[in-house]
């Protein structure tokens, strides 16, 4: 299924299933605030992501309810200001190799300090576009899902299953849905 059919599938049920997360979403991202993005970072977000921060730019600084599992929406400000740390720490030497790597856009946060990003290299497998689970305290460097269709369609998937139960989904309930990743994922690595 396409990244656009599947997001529309999400919006639907966030709307439908979910109205007050769906409210604390931010407005999409305009042209602007992603160019902004992407000259700040010196790169430029992949078709797929491009889309996502088209369709929201986060969430509201005050919501600390979650898309799926621990994992918050971030905006391209928090998604930024994430990637100067990590890069300003990562040029002081405070990183063993693969802790953080520049291309790594770490689109889902915790609100800890720990984000799933969008690898743009490839780290460990040489498949650029992998989601990577970043620890900011752990050496554990687990690659989740092949790309970001694949993990889109397993949160669609997990809302549409969890539906079947139930006529709206908890916060709490969001927080124990568990995604069926494709087969060989997640693949276990570690930094250093």
């Amino acid at each position: 299924m396409q990244f656009q059919d599947l997001l529309h599938r999400l919006d639907t049920l966030l709307q439908q299933h979910r109205p007050d997360y769906y409210a604390a979403l931010n407005p999409p991202a305009t042209a602007a605030e992603i160019a902004a993005f992407e000259a700040e970072v010196g790169l430029q977000l992949p078709p797929e992501l491009r889309a996502w921060y088209h369709w929201h730019n986060g969430q509201n600084a005050g919501c600390f309810d979650t898309l799926e599992a621990n994992h918050e929406c971030a905006s391209l400000r928090d998604m930024a200001d994430t990637m100067r740390i990590n890069r300003e720490l990562l040029e002081a030497g405070d990183f063993v190799a693969n802790w953080w790597r520049p291309r790594w856009l770490p689109f889902l946060t915790n609100g800890n300090g720990d984000q799933v990003c969008l690898d743009l290299e490839g780290t460990f497998t040489g498949q650029p576009g992998q989601l990577i689970e970043h620890w900011h305290d752990w050496e554990q460097r687990d690659v989740l899902f092949p790309d970001l269709t694949a993990w889109l369609a397993a949160v669609v998937q997990a809302y549409e299953t969890a539906l079947t139960a139930t006529p709206n989904l908890t916060a709490e309930q969001v927080f124990d849905l568990e995604l069926e990743a494709p087969a060989g994922f997640p693949l276990e690595f570690q930094a250093g």
